[in-house]
Order: C-alpha cells, then structure tokens, then sequence
C-alpha cells in the first residue's frame, strides 16, 4: 500500500491475528482496545480474526506497519469515520511501545493523518490514552492534538483505576 523511508503500510488482514493479539496484555492495558463499554477484554486469536475480517463493513480502517525488513512493528486505524460530523478516531498501537518516539510511527501517523484529512476530508481527529500511556500522550502532544479532557476512573484493572484522555486535532492544524 505505502512504502515509507522506514516503513511499509498495508491492509490488515486475518493472517496478522497472532501479532494484533500481542497488543492485548492485561499488565499494559491501552486505550485503543478497551471495549465499547470502556472494559478490557483479552479476545481469541479467531476472534482477533472475524474483527479483521469484519473491519470492512464496520466503517473501520486497519493497518499493518512493517519495518523495510517485513517484519510487523504495530497497528494504526482510521475508525468510526463519520462523513457528516467530519471526524474519526485514530488508534496508533506499536507492539514496543518505545517506537513511538522513532520513525515508523511518524510515518504511520502522516499516512493516518493523510487520509483523514485530505482523502476522506474530515475536519478532526480524536486521539484515547489512559493515563498510564505517557510514551502515547506524548507522541499526541507532539503532532499538535489538544487535550479535550480527561475522564477520571474510567477503567478499573489490576486493582486501581484509570483515567482516559481524549485529544484532538483539526485539520487546519494537522495541514
């Protein structure tokens, strides 16, 4: 799909099951796979599959970022893309979550960036971390999303609570 200086960008498929389900460890959980409901769950590696397989449907973009060696680094995905309101939310998981802070996930996030704003024309992005995903904030604050708030206690794990934070980032500022 996109061949970066650092990374190649693809489709996700059902074959990337068993590195999607190394995203999901209970010890570090992430906002982008709490539920609906806002509660953590740990799915099957067939039902990690049948979610790949239904993204198409679901108005849900995934993507595989892969080193230039092929190997598969993380996750980003455009979801809940809503063409009246003009907004969306992006979802940027690196399996070493340190790679935020290098060039594949700047890549990653132009290509996501890209396609929100100029592809599908959308005016805003919105971007979720719990409190304990500093390296994420971080990676937010840095390519201009604002802070729109925090929820506090959002969700519970591990024996103590956590908050949820929800940036933004307008197109006129991620031009």
């Amino acid at each position: 799909m996109i061949d970066g200086e650092y990374a190649h960008i693809r489709g996700t498929g059902p074959d990337d099951a068993p590195a999607l389900s190394r995203l999901y460890d209970p010890a570090h959980p992430r906002a982008a796979l709490l539920d609906a409901r806002r509660e953590w769950f740990v799915p099957t590696l067939p039902e990690i599959r049948e979610l790949l397989l239904r993204q198409e449907r679901d108005k849900t973009s995934y993507y595989t970022v892969e080193d230039r060696e092929g190997r598969v680094q993380g996750f980003a995905s455009l979801q809940g893309i809503n063409h009246e309101i003009g907004a969306c939310e992006m979802h940027l998981l690196m399996i070493d979550v340190e790679k935020l802070d290098g060039p594949l996930a700047n890549e990653a996030f132009e290509f996501l960036r890209q396609r929100a704003f100029s592809k599908n024309k959308l005016n805003k992005i919105t971007g979720r971390c719990l409190n304990t995903e500093t390296t994420l904030r971080g990676f937010f604050a840095d390519h201009g999303f604002q802070s729109e708030g925090v929820q506090r206690d959002v969700f519970f794990s591990r024996g103590r609570w956590h908050d949820l934070e929800s940036l933004t980032l307008f197109a006129e500022e991620g031009a």
